[in-house]
């Protein structure tokens, strides 16, 4: 299994106020917001559905209902003062009158339950946090699936949904399992290399999540006044620093040696190197820094087994700013698109080692076109509030950071 049979990924962690839930999947099938909120979930934030709202995918997920396929996700009853849903209730439409099978679980308001369907040929296995609860044996032809609550107040859902997954195959139980209880593993990257293959570990950070500096302010001081007048209608930020705890491990001596040149060397190229932090399946932490400082390893030079540690000081002279994600799978998805107004100039870092500077002005269209197949994180950095228009084709994944 890999990133191809992903055909929708949801993990809706929009800010509340969004009107477009994004799609990580290749296909890139954004639902279309109305009336429902993003509240904190049960993995980052979900969207919530009161009854009348709606979420549309702007496409088809799947080529026909005929295919193997897998549907996992994350859902809540919401408790309302009369009337609360108590069951969540899979249908399954078949061709023919009166055609269908229906598959009810208890679902408490106000308790998070994983819910995953898999069709292989004419079976149908129902699940409930990770466990077997059902097996429907059907050859009819499925027209269509959804699920449902024994709630009328509303046409359409009142709960919490989140990290939607649908699959192109059957996943088994035990995959299921890893599916549900996996979670990104921290890992630390220099320009999409982790930091793991130099044979160094980070053991601790500081200053990738702090406010940086601000700047100091226009201020005035008056004569028979106490105090002073501030500008604080503008405030501007210093760059951020942020120093990474590592050690080294080697085999020897030459191979110490070899990797720690490697990785120095890598902090030499010219212009900025973007430092990568998975802390999210889909929402990495991304900076663009440079290494200003000396590297000072600690180390007992010993002939087997060798370990150093250092201090690695980066700085991100940038340090507020805008992430998109691009995914090109072809031909037709190559190029990215950002759409601006901005009176302040601002950069955009595209990813794959390539920089448009100073982009300024009304309703600029900037383009840039990527040569392989892979997933892009643009950066956008600059004065990022005073930015009045912004239009993108690329999935917005922190608008500000």
């Amino acid at each position: 299994m890999d990133a191809n049979n992903i055909i929708l990924q949801m993990p809706f962690d929009e800010s509340d106020g969004s009107l477009v839930a994004y799609d990580y999947s290749q296909n890139r099938a954004d639902g279309a917001v109305n009336g429902a909120h993003f509240v904190t979930g049960k993995n980052g934030n979900a969207i919530s559905f009161a009854g009348s709202d709606t979420c549309e995918v702007s496409k088809a997920v799947f080529p026909n209902m005929t295919i193997d396929f897998t549907m996992m996700m994350w859902v809540q009853n919401r408790e309302a003062e009369l009337g609360s849903p108590q069951k969540l209730i899979w249908v399954l439409n078949f061709s023919g009158l009166k055609n269908y099978v229906e598959v009810p679980i208890e679902a408490k308001p106000g308790s998070w339950f994983s819910l995953a369907l898999t069709k292989k040929s004419g079976v149908f296995n129902f699940y409930v946090n990770s466990s077997l609860v059902k097996t429907v044996n059907n050859s009819g032809t499925l027209l269509g699936v959804s699920l449902n609550q024994d709630y009328y107040g509303g046409s359409w859902g009142f709960g919490l949904l989140d990290d939607v997954k649908f699959y192109n195959l059957a996943l088994t139980q035990a995959e299921l399992i890893n599916e549900m209880s996996s979670s990104k593993q921290q890992g630390y990257l220099l320009d999409g290399v982790n930091f793991k293959e130099y044979g160094v570990y980070v053991s601790g950070s500081d200053g990738v999540l702090n406010r940086p500096k601000l700047k100091t302010p226009a201020s005035l001081s008056w004569d028979n006044y106490h105090g002073e007048s501030v500008d604080l209608m503008h405030k501007f930020y210093e760059p951020r620093d942020i120093t990474l705890s590592c050690f080294v491990k080697a085999d020897s001596k030459m191979d110490f040696i070899r990797k720690v040149s490697s990785f120095q060397q890598q902090l030499d190229k010219t212009g900025t190197n973007r430092l990568t932090i998975d802390i999210h399946p889909v929402k990495p932490l991304i900076y663009e820094v440079y290494c200003k400082d000396a590297i000072e390893i600690t180390k007992e030079w010993n002939d087997e087994l060798m370990v150093g540690t250092f201090k690695l000081k980066l700085v991100e002279p940038e340090p507020v700013k805008r992430v998109l994600k691009h995914i090109r799978v072809g031909e037709s998805t190559k190029t990215c698109t950002v759409k601006l107004t901005s009176n302040k100039y601002v950069n955009i870092y595209w990813g794959d080692g390539s920089v448009d500077y100073d982009i300024c002005g009304d309703e600029v269209e900037i383009t840039h076109d990527y040569a392989v197949n892979g997933d892009y994180f643009p950066v956008i950095t600059g004065c990022i509030d005073e930015i009045s228009l912004f239009e993108t084709n690329a999935i917005v994944v922190w608008e500000k950071i």
